[in-house]
């Protein structure tokens, strides 16, 4: 079987990029070595903030993006995935710099909320930069989901678990729990995990509602245009 290469911009962060690449491991149906599709990594790190360049007086990161994508291209990728969600505030500018698709992890995690809980109300846990930039309520409300999101308060505990996440830390927190709480109490049906450092700071069996994970989303769209087989 002849799988082609998913080429991975990461780096936005590290811990998130080695996150996202175990799920390709773990989802993809392989029993040997070569079941798994080739997979380009760029752990681009130095590309600058991207929730400090769209809520603060941060460094435009599209250059830095598009540079990065044109390595995967050159390497011989031919797609691209982005395990980190704000990123996608620049996607269009990332795909108009190389000739092969660059997936919106965003708008793929919408559609899959909305064929597995249509209609739901979905409390969205993201980065500040993709909040206030509505990259989520957006995609959600064309499916015809209801949208919740923190108060800025709680918004502030979230970007306080994606910092430790980060630095190296687990950014497993009570307060964080709270902030799940208080969206299911106003009615959310379901979460998603809107940023890829909060799957290693969330336990989605402590959650009391269902849980759709945006990296694993990327991670399965990604092997099954590779040409794997994907577990259940």
């Amino acid at each position: 079987m002849s799988l082609r290469t998913i080429g991975v911009l990461g780096g936005m962060g590290p811990a998130a990029t080695a996150h996202f690449l175990g799920r390709l491991v773990v989802l993809c149906a392989a029993e040997e070595d070569q079941d798994y599709p080739p997979c380009l990594v760029y752990n681009a790190s130095h590309v600058p903030d991207r929730t400090r360049h769209l809520v603060g007086d941060g460094e435009d990161p599209t250059p830095h993006l598009q540079d990065a994508a044109r390595v995967l291209e050159n390497g011989g990728a031919g797609i691209i995935g982005i395990p980190c969600n704000t990123a996608h505030a620049y996607v269009d500018a990332v795909r108009e710099s190389v000739s092969i698709p660059v997936l919106n992890m965003i708008e793929l995690a919408a559609s899959t909320i909305a064929a597995s809980h249509p209609g739901a109300t979905v409390g969205v846990l993201a980065a500040t930069g993709t909040v206030q930039l509505g990259l989520y309520q957006a995609a959600l409300q064309e499916q015809g989901l209801g949208v919740l999101q923190p108060d800025p308060d709680q918004q502030a505990l979230v970007m306080a678990a994606i910092r430790e996440v980060k630095a190296g830390g687990s950014g497993r927190d009570a307060r964080l729990d709270q902030t799940i709480s208080m969206l299911r109490d106003q009615g959310a049906g379901v979460l998603v995990l809107g940023c890829t450092e909060l799957p290693l700071a969330v336990d989605p069996a402590s959650t009391g509602i269902p849980v759709v994970d945006a990296t694993d989303v990327l991670a399965r769209a990604c092997l099954e245009w590779a040409g794997a087989d994907l577990r259940p």
